[in-house]
């Protein structure tokens, strides 16, 4: 194919696909194949908006379009400059010009990745007589109801789509007037969006609207009949959603909705990939502190991959005085960095990398931090407690509990509070005394906090001469990074003994099993038909699965525990599952795979839903069983609430739980080992957990529901071994034990 120049028309089709590719692993060959189908009297060319050097090969029947005036070092420094969808834009718009003016009367600009084609796109290029056709994201008012997008998101992005759009050659010309003002419009908003300068076009040069429903069907509205989709946002590797990120409902859903289902599966090819950050020659990342260097930059600027050196070097030397000038809580921690704050400065930069967002691999640096007063000389009786003491969280309440049983055993305490955590203040807390009294201390904080901890309270650390981690987890693989915090303990203690095995394996230091007693929960006196779900089934034998999806829901397993039940049970044989969760609107995405999983069966009801401690503790006592088919729990309280209860129990035979369950007081399913998978960035793909039997759970369901005798005598074993824990006072004089405290009290 020629590529033309400028007033020597090439032999082009009179209407061009332009399919811009940004910096991504997303593919144009599938949308041109697509488009093929769809518009054979159509041509495709693609235009490549990211690393000049990754730019990829492309099959014989689509080929890449560059500018004819295209310069290397001019291209090297925008690509850094813009903003990615800004830049995009710009290099789509001079590849519309030249195609114009080589002799194409339309040229469609549409975004692999991002759009679609599954039908015909004549309503694109029909003669609207105007330079430029637009696709609306709505076609009528947004209701007013909660759901997302709405009228705030429509403000933001813009009311016409960004990633597809038709810009046709003009006999005066006009058609350069528009993309002349666009260019200019946004080379002079270089971070900002397209939407709302696309906005200002169509109202400048009156655009056309391209308002047939089947064009541009996606997360704002979607027709019966879709010819292109518009899912800038879509996964397909989690096709239950339109866009993964969003953390309200919906607009428009996908679970259920079976002709949206079948033109996902179809357009899947050409929306798979994903955006990837631009990056320079030695793994730095383009941030907007950069690309406003290389923007503002009054000298020549080295070209950013074929002079990488050089252009590091010109980066690293600018970098620091312009982030300071641009961020206002900087210039407020530091205003005079060059003088009197110098060293303050430099010793924040070094640090930076861990805590803030800044593209160069800095070393840690401390944190700022309240001092401890250090007691001379230190008393050997007691303990010093640290923990999230004065915050509401599963840790905090552990510490809490520790110093409860300490004090009812009489062994003398010192208490300092960590504040390293997101969790909220407790209304009534103690105040800590934030006092170093005893050589020996005991440190309940996550094992990743502990170096942290270690910078925020050195004396505690210097200090102290017997330093003990007491910490959970819930796999058998210990991150690295906890594993690095083992050097600063002198022993681990962890409240499972699936825990202390996992840290055992790692450990140079003794590691003990030191378990604290679950508490009897307190339940409100809602009863079953009190909550809405489970009303209309006064008479049937229910089975409750609950969790958070902030806890990673793959973690939880509930497909594995509906698959079970589906397994079990046939339509309509009696029972009922539900999945109680909460959060779900906060994991949008995997809660719609969770509906998407239960909507095969109308006896499987899934109820989203924050409820006080007390109603979800009476939720638990209305069931008729718990079922926990985790994939791994560090402890598995919920699993010793229920029993507490008096709720009969089917969970996985694996992890935490197995210390206060065995076959005497609940129904355990056995397992297989496997590589963890959706962890949800929290766990790693190359550590291990359970994948439960499901046949075996099935048939513990089964007999859990014939057998009246069994769920009796599970509810009396359940509580009486929640009741046979040791005491707090006798957790204290245990402790007091193991640090030998007994016989050197004064």
């Amino acid at each position: 194919m020629s590529s033309g120049r400028r007033g020597v028309p090439a032999r082009h089709a009179d209407t061009v696909a332009c399919i811009v590719v940004p910096q991504s692993t997303y593919r144009p060959e599938p949308l041109a194949a697509a488009l093929r189908r769809a518009q054979p009297e159509w041509e495709a060319v693609a235009v490549w908006c990211g690393d000049p050097q990754l730019r990829p090969q492309l099959a014989q029947d689509v080929q890449w379009r560059d500018v004819e005036s295209d310069d290397r070092a001019v291209i090297e420094r925008e690509t850094v400059a813009y903003e990615p969808h800004v830049w995009e834009w710009r290099r789509a718009l001079a590849v519309a010009s030249e195609l114009l003016a080589d002799g194409a009367a339309s040229v469609v600009l549409v975004w692999a990745g991002s759009v679609a084609v599954l039908g015909s796109l004549e309503p694109l290029v029909r003669g609207t007589g105007r330079s430029l056709t637009l696709v609306p994201r709505v076609l009528g008012p947004l209701p007013d109801d909660g759901r997302a997008p709405g009228e705030q998101d429509l403000v933001v992005a813009g009311p016409f789509s960004t990633t597809v759009v038709t810009i046709a050659a003009q006999p005066d010309g006009a058609h350069e007037h528009v993309i002349g003002f666009m260019d200019r419009m946004l080379a002079r908003s270089p971070d900002g969006g397209v939407g709302p300068w696309l906005a200002l076009a169509a109202e400048a040069f009156g655009a056309g609207r391209c308002d047939d429903q089947r064009i541009g069907a996606g997360a704002w509205r979607w027709g019966d009949d879709t010819a292109l989709l518009d899912l800038p946002s879509f996964d397909p590797l989690q096709p239950w959603v339109l866009d993964p990120d969003m953390t309200g409902a919906a607009r428009i859903s996908v679970v259920g909705q079976e002709e949206r289902e079948r033109a996902l599966v179809a357009a899947a090819e050409q929306l798979t990939g994903r955006r990837t950050p631009l990056m320079l020659p030695g793994a730095v990342t383009v941030d907007p502190t950069i690309r406003r260097l290389v923007r503002d930059a009054d000298e020549a600027v080295p070209m950013p991959w074929s002079a990488a050196a050089d252009f590091r070097r010109w980066v690293e030397s600018r970098y620091w005085p312009a982030l300071h000038g641009a961020r206002q809580d900087l210039r407020a921690a530091f205003p005079e960095p060059v003088v009197r704050d110098a060293a303050a400065f430099r010793s924040w930069t070094r640090s930076a990398f861990a805590h803030d967002t800044v593209p160069f691999p800095i070393r840690h640096g401390a944190t700022p931090r309240l001092r401890l007063t250090v007691e001379d000389p230190l008393r050997v009786d007691g303990l010093n407690l640290v923990g999230y003491l004065t915050r509401e969280s599963s840790l905090g309440d552990v510490a809490r509990r520790v110093l409860e049983g300490l004090r009812s055993a009489h062994v003398p305490v010192s208490t300092i509070a960590s504040q390293r955590t997101a969790s909220p203040l407790l209304r009534r807390a103690a105040v800590p005394d934030q006092r170093v009294a005893y050589e020996a201390s005991l440190a309940i904080v996550t094992a990743d906090q502990l170096p942290l901890l270690a910078g925020d309270l050195p004396e505690l650390f210097e200090s102290t001469q017997r330093m003990i981690g007491y910490w959970f987890w819930e796999l058998e693989h210990i991150p690295q990074g906890m594993v690095s915090a083992i050097d600063l303990v002198d022993e681990v203690w962890a409240g499972s003994q699936f825990v202390a095995d996992a840290f055992a394996a790692v450990s140079p230091v003794p590691v003990r099993h030191v378990p604290i007693p679950i508490p009897e929960p307190t339940r409100s006196d809602r009863s079953r038909g009190d909550f809405e779900p489970l009303a209309p089934h006064l008479g049937r034998f229910v089975f409750v699965t609950a969790f958070d999806h902030l806890s990673v829901t793959e973690r939880k397993n509930p497909l594995g525990t509906i698959d079970a039940f589906c397994r079990a049970f046939a339509p309509g044989e009696g029972p009922l599952l539900l999945i109680k969760t909460m959060n779900g609107e906060v994991r949008w995405a995997q809660h719609q795979r969770v509906l998407a999983a239960a909507r095969r069966r109308p006896d499987v009801v899934v109820w989203d839903a924050h409820l006080s401690r007390a109603d979800q503790m009476a939720l638990v006592a209305s069931a008729d069983c718990l079922v926990s088919l985790h994939r791994s729990e560090g402890l598995g309280l919920h699993l010793a609430e229920a029993m507490w209860l008096e709720t009969p129990t089917i969970a996985t035979r694996y992890s935490g739980n197995v210390d206060f369950m065995d076959d005497s007081c609940s129904l355990l399913v056995g397992h297989r080992l496997v590589r963890v998978s959706d962890g949800q960035g929290v766990y790693p793909p190359t550590a291990w957990w359970a994948d439960p039997d499901l046949d075996e759970a099935a048939a513990a369901m089964r007999a859990i529901v014939a057998d009246g005798a069994l769920r009796t005598r599970l509810a009396a074993a359940g509580r009486a071994r929640m009741e046979g824990q040791p005491t707090l006072a006798e957790t204290g004089r245990l402790i007091a034990s193991l640090l030998d405290l007994t016989d050197r009290r004064q």
